[in-house]
């Protein structure tokens, strides 16, 4: 597998490696036109006289007699240095006389190396030639020979010190470092044949592969000798690579022998060869090694049966959830038809390769009787039945005795300890993990180009900017888990009953399911397990967003032990506790609901945005790019091959700049800086991106649209009159709205003061009430006492004086979403009659109870439609004859049976002060808002009207089941018509509502049209937590959906949306990847503002890095073209200055105030980005070209001074800047570097005005100012230092201009300076203004402005956040219960 996977890689680069290495010259400099021919006018140049060329130096075998006069060791008063310098302290020790490919006879000893001559008729096609004799003449010889000619005649005492390879070396197979380490590689490829032979002949009779239950594949490995050896020999390779690039890099400069190139004969050419050789061998290797690193260690293990296996490697398949087809408009469908064919390639790609599983390989442990092994926080036992690893969950008995030491010994074996480790790997091995990546490795054997060719500087600055990028990524991931190691591991103490008595204090991570525990209070629960015994009160908000605390009752049996009423949650708090409380333990570690959760944080399946789908298409485009610059580059450049190939490879590193995938990051931790500023906290950054892009915004009702408590309204008590001929008329009251309206001489009116002073949950810790907040209002507004650890309640007495009716509740049922209904049955102290009270939803209570008004139905809804939380009470005397025991033995339908309807109980369910602002907001940033509610379908209608969710001049038609035939009718919440959907004819312009049985009909019978109607419905009602997930899961299909509740009954949604905010006290809630304590919607919209705000300024990073490396990439060719380069200092303020501050600086940008009316794009390839990032590239290499056309057109100054390359080795780049076309560019793509930058700061639909970016107009200001100075000021130290507007001192002294009091190193062109005219500095700098204003107009006009406008209403399609969808209603006479 690793040698078909390695050939796979190498054979497209050992290709272009063969093509590279094919030997070319290109002598004309530049390609498309003559050097110093002619004026512009046409007159034929004069010829060139160069000045200063300094002269190589001269070795001879003695140096006091062979030395010229003019360069003997008396021309220096110290004595000369090994290098032929004159100095007081030489630099260097070695002799710089010595030719590796020369065999000396005796030693050479250097003269003086400071003899510069002048040569007349200069022509730079025979410089060396030139030069040679024009120095040998200065010394009074005809000539001297270079070390080869000496190698040839063996005769001559004194040689110029030009070596080169032996004539007959042109490629460095005699270089006996070369070899060796090429001989180990080599050698590697023999052992891994024999290996893979060795391999198969001991796997010949290896098992097939196993599955489990989850389709995970199971493979066992054992170590070999012969493995092991090769894995040290891969090592050992991996290790060579660096350390010979290494060596080449060193030897460049000669710091090994202290003679350049002296490890390859002396010759440049032959060790640039050599280092192309083994950069292409490094590279293909650490790209293959990267590829396989999951699998690469258990190809160098033997396959075994699972019984024997010392390890496991588990294959998963790799499962991505794609939202590229998930956007908000149509215009893009054949982007998305060429993306889906990139992603089938993609896709068969990463299946050729085994890119399409996660490999994991675990060490496999041994228990008493058993192997087993932990995996993703979970532990698999071995299953000899199955031959396969499988996670187990023992069954656990519904009993009080507990386990015994055995069998709890055996559990926590075969189960694990009850702790959830979260590794979060140290900083320098994180930073590890993230320089192996295929982008680092990319950039960083980059790196290795300009460390050789003498670009050390360079390849410093852009090291450190790739190490700032992987840190800052690293800090962000490290903070990320560690937050979550915080929330998710922890150890305390409790007590558990083993083996009949109580063990105390022991380890919570020795709990196993079935043990037995005491619960006590301000205990943080260790495990999910169910009430037993006792009263306790628990504080779920951070792991559900649950506000209040919850009460919890004893299971009565096994089958109600899943029932959240009586279930205790790991990570929640016991705020307090009956000293009798114990609970049976269900599930420890990752199989409980926080374990579960966790585990989705430490292992999610990946997400990916279109956002990340394009930007890997982009990078494999601007791969390609950079491959087509390479050829350019190296087609353009004059010189041989190698050095074009550098030059080349330079151009193309550019174009994929180093920090493109950090300041993403960056950009996404800044927006959730800010967030947490605002009390919204995040622990998964990149799902802010997602905030940006949501189309519909989902909210549960109560307690997130409205206030969390109710206002208790009154009740409608039921009343029956006798209108004779022995007809009973049964009627809803007129409303009583006070508790003491209600008399206790009217017997229905007497039973609702006791049923709304029993009926309910509450309990009391520290005097304040804890419970159900419906229940809370209910009790308080009665005035009555309670006493929690009797359950006693005394009624508040209806005249001073009276004495206070005493009720003692003997049997409770808690609420259950499925029934929609709780019953207590409470004892009269002072009757000793025994009653029943059942309240719920009205709907309910209609179907159980009788005496049901003919009217009941239509009014109930009528006042759901006034916004009022109608619940309903219904009641049974059970007398004084029957034993309590008997009533505590009922289960709960035989309690709830027989009942009598007292009355409506009514709250009102007030809006939030700013919910209906925060609505507005977020629909007119175009963002559907839906209801999904447990609650009544006309209230959720009346409450979405009320915020303008829905608008309140619109028909809302409500779809509901009919009970006859179990069909989906529609009724006009107004009017109560009702109606079909069939296909006759047409009602439009209504709005659509909807129960929770027509959701689950639809979804079961008829999910088509379901998803039909989805959109165009505005609430969703009666809805049951699976209801709410499924509801959301279906939105999720076409659509960046967000969920917004405060918990309990919404953990699933919030978990399942593309963007969860649980409106949670916690910081850190584990339910959502957001969170906040402030409860309020604003929430919501501040979320979506930060994440547009967030994904625009992501956009706009990318298009200035992607800017960035266009523009050096149009700069490289430019200076390929004419062999010239920026100075050191230019490079090193571009890539370590200017680009990275201007990347920062452009992250910073602030948010806009409010929601803009259309939704950021998504689509990096989309055509405003294209046009964006296409128009200023094409705008600004027009600018150059104009630039240097401008340039060509001036005879006073330019034409016939132009820049010769040949006279200077090309392979020494930083001689190549001293000259009016390098001083050009440069000045009008700094321009442009900064310029880019300002551009892409626009955006004041998702981020604050451009000039409200501080820091960037600060930091572009600065730069600016820096480059116009250096343009239009006169020859001066700053700009000298950058080799910009100097030249050499006499020179400047002869243009005019004082002669410099400080160093300048000698120019290296034949005028001795580059200094432009004034009136063309000015020319060019107001051209170069120019050029920024064009690009910003192309912005402004084109991409953002009114060209854009107009082109989006004549060709762009109309879209809509809500898809119109009516349904064709045929009226109906039915009669349905909303």
């Amino acid at each position: 597998m690793k040698s078909l996977a390695y050939l796979r890689s190498v054979l497209p680069i050992t290709v272009l490696l063969l093509l590279t290495l094919i030997g070319h010259s290109v002598h004309a400099i530049p390609r498309f036109n003559q050097i110093n021919n002619e004026y512009f006018n046409g007159t034929t140049c004069p010829s060139v006289t160069r000045y200063n060329i300094p002269c190589p130096v001269l070795c001879v075998a003695n140096l006091n007699n062979d030395c010229p006069p003019r360069i003997n060791p008396e021309t220096c008063p110290y004595p000369l240095c090994p290098d032929g310098s004159c100095q007081s302290q030489c630099r260097s020790t070695t002799n710089v006389c010595q030719c590796p490919s020369v065999k000396q006879a005796q030693p050479f000893s250097a003269c003086s190396n400071q003899l510069t001559i002048d040569i007349h008729h200069y022509d730079a096609s025979q410089a060396e030639k030139q030069i040679h004799q024009a120095c040998a003449a200065a010394l009074n010889q005809s000539s001297y020979p270079t070390w080869t000619e000496l190698y040839q005649s063996s005769q001559n005492n004194s040689v110029w010190n030009v070596c080169k390879a032996p004539p007959s070396v042109n490629f460095p197979t005699q270089a006996p470092t070369f070899l060796s380490y090429l001989f180990i590689y080599v050698v590697f490829y023999g052992f891994l044949g024999l290996w893979v032979i060795y391999k198969a002949a001991r796997e010949k009779n290896a098992p097939v592969p196993t599955y489990n239950n989850n389709g995970e594949r199971f493979m066992g490995y054992s170590n070999d000798i012969f493995g092991i050896w090769m894995v040290t020999y891969t090592g050992i390779v991996s290790a060579g690579w660096i350390i010979f690039l290494l060596i080449i890099c060193l030897d460049y400069y000669g710091y090994i022998t202290g003679i350049p190139y002296a490890l390859f004969y002396g010759s440049y050419d032959l060790s640039s060869k050599a280092f192309c050789v083994c950069w292409f061998l490094a590279t293909s290797w650490y790209l293959v090694i990267n590829v396989i690193r999951s699998r690469l260690r258990n190809f160098f293990r033997i396959r075994q049966p699972l019984t024997k296996a010392q390890y496991i490697q588990v294959e998963q398949p790799r499962q991505i959830q794609r939202l590229d087809n998930v956007d908000d408009n149509n215009n893009g469908e054949q982007m998305q038809v060429f993306i889906e064919r990139i992603h089938s390639i993609e896709t068969k790609v990463k299946k050729w390769f085994g890119l399409d599983t996660n490999v994991i390989t675990v060490s496999v442990q041994h228990g008493s009787t058993f192997r087993y092994f932990d995996y993703h926080s979970a532990r698999y036992v071995y299953q000899h039945d199955k031959d396969v690893f499988e996670h187990t969950i023992p069954d656990i008995e519904f009993s009080q005795e507990g386990l015994s030491s055995k069998n709890a010994t055996d559990r926590l074996e075969r189960i694990g300890p009850n702790f959830i480790h979260v590794h979060v790997p140290s900083f320098f091995y994180a930073l590890w993990e993230e320089l192996t990546g295929f982008f680092y490795i990319y950039q960083l054997m980059i790196l290795w180009c300009y460390f050789y060719l003498s670009y050390w500087s360079i390849g410093v600055a852009d090291t450190a900017v790739i190490l700032l990028a992987a840190i800052i990524k690293v800090i962000v991931r490290l903070k990320s888990e560690k937050r979550v190691k915080s929330m998710a591991e922890y150890v305390g103490v409790c007590d558990v009953l083993r083996d009949g008595s109580w063990i105390c204090d022991l380890s919570s991570a020795d709990l196993v399911p079935g043990d037995v525990i005491r619960v006590n209070s301000q205990q943080s629960v260790p495990v999910d397990a169910v009430l037993l015994k006792g009263d306790i009160v628990t504080d779920e908000s951070s792991l559900t967003g649950e506000p209040l605390p919850i009460r919890k009752f004893p299971a009565r049996d096994a089958s109600s032990r899943d029932e959240k009423i009586h279930r205790l949650f790991a990570g929640t708090m016991v705020k307090q506790a009956s000293p009798d409380s114990i609970a049976l333990v269900l599930a420890t570690r990752t199989n409980t609901d926080k374990g579960e959760l966790v585990q989705k944080i430490l292992f999610p399946q990946p997400v990916s945005f279109i956002f990340n789908e394009q930007l890997k298409l982009v990078f494999a485009m601007l791969l390609c790019w950079a491959l087509v610059l390479l050829g350019i580059g190296s087609w353009w450049l004059g010189g041989t091959g190698m050095t074009a190939w550098f030059y080349g490879t330079t151009c193309a590193a550019q174009v994929m700049n180093p920090l493109l995938p950090a300041i993403l990051v960056v950009g996404q931790s800044v927006a959730g800086g800010r967030l947490k500023k605002k009390e919204i906290y995040s622990v998964d950054l990149p799902r802010i991106l997602m905030a940006g892009k949501v189309r519909v915004f989902c909210f549960d009702k109560t307690g997130t649209l409205t206030n969390q408590g109710l206002e208790y309204n009154g009740v409608h008590p039921v009343v029956q009159e006798d209108i004779g001929n022995d007809k009973i008329n049964t009627r809803l009251d007129n409303l009583k709205a006070q508790y003491q309206d209600l008399s206790p001489n009217v017997q229905n009116e007497e039973l609702l003061r006791m049923g709304l002073a029993s009926c309910h949950s509450v309990t009391v810790i520290d005097d304040q009430y804890i419970g159900n907040p419906v229940d809370i209002v209910m009790f308080e507004t009665t005035g009555a006492t309670l006493d929690s650890n009797k359950e006693m309640i005394q009624l508040q007495s209806h005249r001073p004086g009276e004495k206070r009716k005493q009720l003692e509740v003997i049997q409770r049922f808690e609420f259950q979403h499925a029934r929609a209904s709780m019953s207590v049955a409470a004892l009269d102290i002072d009757t000793g009659d025994i009653h029943v009270f059942v309240k719920g939803s009205f709907e309910r209570l209609g179907e159980i109870s009788n005496n049901i008004p003919f009217d009941y139905d239509q009014y109930a809804s009528k006042l759901a439609r006034e916004g009022c939380y109608v619940l309903a009470m219904a009641h049974r005397n059970l007398g004084n004859q029957i034993n309590r025991d008997i009533v505590c033995g009922w289960g709960r339908e035989q309690l709830e049976s027989d009942v009598s309807l007292l009355g409506l109980v009514l709250f009102k369910n007030m809006l939030k002060p700013d919910t209906t602002e925060a609505i507005a907001e977020l629909k007119q940033g175009d963002i559907q808002t839906v209801m999904i509610t447990g609650d009544n379908a006309l209230t959720g209608v009346s409450i979405a009207q009320a915020c303008g969710m829905l608008p309140s001049d619109k028909p809302v038609l409500l779809a509901d089941v009919r009970e006859k035939d179990g069909e989906v009718v529609w009724m006009d919440t107004e009017t109560n018509a009702h109606y079909m959907a069939e296909k006759s004819e047409t009602f439009n312009n209504v709005e659509l509502a909807i129960t929770g049985n027509a959701f689950r009909t639809l979804l079961e019978k008829n999910p088509d049209q379901l998803r039909k109607l989805l959109f165009s419905i505005t609430v969703f009602a009666r809805m049951t937590p699976i209801d709410k997930m499924l509801c959301i899961e279906l939105f999720m299909e076409k659509a960046i959906t967000a969920m917004c509740g405060d918990g309990g009954n919404d953990c699933g949604a919030l978990r399942a949306a593309h963007v969860g905010i649980a409106m949670s006290e916690a910081e850190a809630s584990v339910v959502s990847p957001f969170s906040t304590p402030s409860r309020t919607v604003k929430s919501c919209v501040e979320l979506v503002i930060q994440g547009r705000s967030a994904l625009a300024t992501s956009f706009a990073s990318y298009k200035y890095l992607i800017m960035y490396g266009e523009i050096m990439a149009t700069s490289k060719l430019c200076t390929f073209y004419y062999t010239t380069s920026f100075s050191i200092w230019i490079f090193i303020l571009i890539d370590a200055f200017i680009t990275l501050f201007c990347a920062f600086a452009v992250t910073q940008a602030k948010a806009a105030k409010t929601l803009s009316p259309q939704r950021p794009t998504a689509r990096i390839l989309g055509p405003e980005v294209l046009a964006s990032v296409l128009g200023q590239l094409i705008i600004n290499a027009l600018f150059l070209a104009g630039a240097y056309i401008m340039l060509y057109t001036h005879d006073d100054f330019f034409r016939c001074n132009e820049w010769d390359a040949r006279s200077v080795d090309n392979s020494k780049w930083w001689l190549l800047g001293d000259n009016f076309e390098s001083e050009v560019l440069t000045f009008v793509v700094l321009f442009q570097f900064v310029n880019a930058a300002l551009i892409f700061n626009y955006g004041y639909l998702f981020r604050a005005h451009w000039y409200k970016n501080y820091l960037l107009l600060g930091i572009c200001a600065i730069f600016i100012a820096i480059v116009s100075y250096w343009e239009l000021a006169d020859p001066n130290e700053f700009g000298c230092a950058v080799r910009l507007n100097c030249g050499n001192p006499d020179v400047l002294e002869s243009l005019g201009y004082p002669r410099p009091n400080f160093q300048i190193e000698p120019y290296n062109n034949p005028s001795g300076h580059n200094v432009l005219p004034k009136y063309f500095r000015y020319r060019l700098w107001v051209y170069s203004i120019g050029n920024m204003v064009a690009t910003h107009a192309w912005e402004l006009l084109f991409v953002l402005g009114p060209v854009r406008d107009w082109l989006k209403k004549r060709y762009g399609q109309k879209k809509s956040s809500k898809e119109p969808f009516y349904p064709t209603l045929t009226p109906t006479v039915t009669t349905i219960t909303n």
